[in-house]
Formats: C-alpha cells, sequence, structure tokens
C-alpha cells in the first residue's frame, strides 16, 4: 500500500511540474508542426526537438549505467498501423487545433473548447474499444504487422547513443544560444538593458511565458528522472483508462471489464480505478491552472459555435487514432524516439504527415473562400455599374 501512494504521490507532482512547463511555454505541437509549415516558424519545433535530444542522452545514460532496465522502455509491434495510426492522429490534431497534452494544459486554463476536445477523446477511446476485438485486430492489425517491438538499442550500444546525443544537442544549443546571443527572449517579466537586450527579473511563475526552448530543455530532464525513477511519460494510455472509469460509473465495472481491450488496459489494477498514471494527467490540468492564475492569463473561454464540431470531431478522431498507432505526440515523439522505438518513428512522422495534410486541406479550402469571395465581388461591381 505504501508503495502505491508513493506512486500516486510521485504521479500528482509529475503532472503539476508539466502542467506548469506546457502552459509556460505554450508548447502545443500542432503548433511546433503548422507554424513550420505555413510560416517557417520554428522556435517551438526547437523546443521538441531539445526535449528529444535531452531525454535520449538522458534515457541512454541511464541504460548505459545500468539504472533502470530496458523493458521500461514503451515499445509496441511494427507494422503499417504505426504510420496510418500516426496519420490519423495527426490530421485529428489538426481538425481539433491541439495535440493530447496542449488539450490538457490549455484546459486548465479556462478554454472551455478544450474540456470538448478532451471529452471528444474520450469517446473516440471508447469506439475504439468496442471495435479493437471485432475489427481492428483481425482486419488492420493482423494483416498489417511487419514484426514485434524493435528498438535500435538491440544494435546500438546506449554508449554510443549516449555519444552522439550529445553532440547533436551540442551543436543544436551553440547554434540557438551561443550564435544568436543578443537576440530576444520571449519570456514576460523582463526588462531591457542599456545594449537593447533583456534582462529577467522577479518571479518566473509570474511571468505569462517562458522561451519554448528553454521550456523543451526542461521537459526533457523532468521526463528523464520520470523514466529514472519510475516510467516512461504518456497520455493516451491513462486517458483510455480515465475514459474507462467515467464509462464503469454509467454500465459498470463489470461491463467495462467484459470488453476485451478495456480488460487489459486495466489488467495490471485491482480495479476500474485511477492509478498514478492517470493522476499524472488530471494533475497536469491543474498544474497549468496554478500557472495560468500565478501569471493573471486564467480565465474561463467560452467556445464559438462554429468551432464545436471541430473540437468534438477531432479530439475523437485523436482519440482513435492513438489507438490505432498506438500512442500519441507524447507516446511517440516524446517517449518513443529517444527509445528508438521504429514503431515511434513510424508513428510519429505518421503525425507529422498528418497535420501536414490537415494544413494542405485547410489552406485549398481558404483558396476557394477567397475566389468565391473575389468573384461574389466582382459580379457585385459589375451590377452597379450595368446598374449607372
Amino acid at each position: 500500500m505504501e508503495g502505491i501512494d508513493n506512486l500516486l504521490i510521485m504521479g500528482a507532482g509529475f503532472g503539476l511540474v508539466y502542467g506548469v512547463l506546457l502552459q509556460k511555454g505554450d508548447f502545443c505541437f500542432v503548433s511546433a508542426f503548422r507554424d513550420w509549415f505555413a510560416f517557417k516558424h520554428n522556435r517551438v519545433l526547437q523546443g521538441v526537438i531539445l526535449a528529444v535530444l535531452v531525454i535520449i542522452l538522458g534515457w541512454s545514460l541511464i541504460l548505459a549505467a545500468g539504472l533502470a532496465p530496458l523493458d521500461r522502455l514503451w515499445l509496441p509491434p511494427v507494422g503499417g498501423t504505426s504510420l496510418i495510426g500516426g496519420i490519423v492522429f495527426g490530421v485529428g490534431m489538426y481538425v481539433a487545433g491541439a495535440c493530447a497534452s496542449g488539450t490538457l494544459y490549455r484546459c486548465g486554463m479556462g478554454y472551455s473548447y478544450f474540456w470538448l476536445v478532451f471529452l471528444g477523446m474520450k469517446a473516440g477511446y471508447l469506439l475504439y474499444a468496442f471495435l479493437h476485438e471485432p475489427f481492428f485486430v483481425p482486419y488492420y492489425f493482423e494483416p498489417l504487422e511487419i514484426s514485434g517491438p524493435i528498438t535500435l538499442y538491440n544494435y546500438i550500444p546506449p554508449g554510443v547513443v549516449s555519444a552522439a546525443a550529445f553532440l547533436l544537442l551540442g551543436y543544436l544549443f551553440y547554434r540557438l544560444y551561443f550564435k544568436q546571443a543578443g537576440s530576444t527572449s520571449s519570456a514576460e517579466g523582463s526588462r531591457q538593458d542599456k545594449g537593447g537586450r533583456k534582462k529577467l527579473s522577479g518571479n518566473p511563475l509570474r511571468w505569462k511565458s517562458w522561451d519554448a526552448r528553454l521550456v523543451g530543455i526542461l521537459v526533457g530532464l523532468t521526463v528523464v528522472l520520470q523514466f529514472l525513477w519510475w516510467s516512461i511519460w504518456g497520455i493516451t494510455g491513462p486517458g483510455t483508462r480515465i475514459a474507462g472509469v467515467f464509462w464503469s460509473r454509467v454500465v459498470g465495472e463489470a461491463a467495462v471489464l467484459d470488453n476485451p481491450y478495456l480488460s487489459t488496459m486495466f489488467a495490471p489494477y485491482p480495479g476500474v480505478i485511477l492509478g498514478p498514471s492517470e493522476w499524472l494527467i488530471i494533475l497536469i490540468i491543474v498544474g497549468a491552472g496554478i500557472s495560468s492564475l500565478l501569471s493573471g492569463t486564467w480565465r474561463f473561454r467560452r467556445p464559438r459555435l462554429n468551432r464545436v464540431p471541430n473540437a468534438l470531431l477531432g479530439g475523437a478522431i485523436m482519440g482513435l487514432g492513438s489507438r490505432m498507432a498506438p500512442g500519441c505526440n507524447i507516446g511517440n515523439i516524446i517517449s518513443g524516439i529517444p527509445a528508438l522505438s521504429v514503431h515511434s518513428f513510424l508513428a510519429s512522422a505518421g503525425i507529422a504527415l498528418g497535420v501536414y495534410l490537415g494544413y494542405v486541406v485547410a489552406q485549398k479550402n481558404l483558396q476557394k473562400q477567397m475566389e468565391r469571395l473575389e468573384q461574389e465581388a466582382g459580379l457585385q461591381e459589375s451590377g452597379k455599374q450595368t446598374g449607372s
């Protein structure tokens, strides 16, 4: 019992830290990809890359030192499902306007829109659970599976991985921080010195934002500590169990455990309950709420009615895609790539491709709307000239 209590406390603590960091850095993976595709603005993407490199360095050192077993890594089987599920999840991200982690920290900031995304994701998880046995196993996973779980750690010694990650991280750190010295910081609560550069001042928790690249490094260090002391960081797996707990309150615990997929999700648990990983998810929302309150940015925000379908549909697509892959932006990019999981390399590529496809379709629709408006304006002008 004492061990379980310690894990619950640990899960809550990590959740609070992640919530603060995600909120302060506005650390959303949709923004990372979309801003790069649309504007070639890559500050958040740089943060994501720095986080991944810090985690690779930390995890490989931990594995090399024997401080954690290799089976602590999350390694799903490899198949066409990895890429397809990633694409579906990426499309859902674009439709909803948030990733799995971005949804959580924005829920904490008072955005009711993202609570709808959150509910849509729960619906997607449950939809997948109902279809897992009759459809996805025989017609999707089995025919598309290429091999069992593969990690490149089976072929590359952790020490070599550590050295490569250290060199890459050092090079990026030099490019981003030393070569661009004197560039302005995005952090609030700073003031200009005589040289025009910003000097940080005040309580950092009261700043409205932190540099996304700094947040990436801090997220990476937090994920390394979580791996050393406990486990990898995931969102949609625990999110599925949260959906199962809520569903059990409607249909009963026995009905949830009778579902072949949900029963495997709760197999390590003594029942249909919230465990440490689930409390970590909940405390991300709480941590983001505390962070935004401290910075004076929290307020209740009503969703625009025309965006409600995007929230519910995009969330449902994300929930479904995260089970089809399996994994989300956190499970595959933040935790899967550092595990050198072949599945996660494919799924991460699929997530980026899905966001890109969503962006391309949206741009084409926008272009068609602009052309239609120009035609209507031209017809109105022509009518005025004819009438005169």
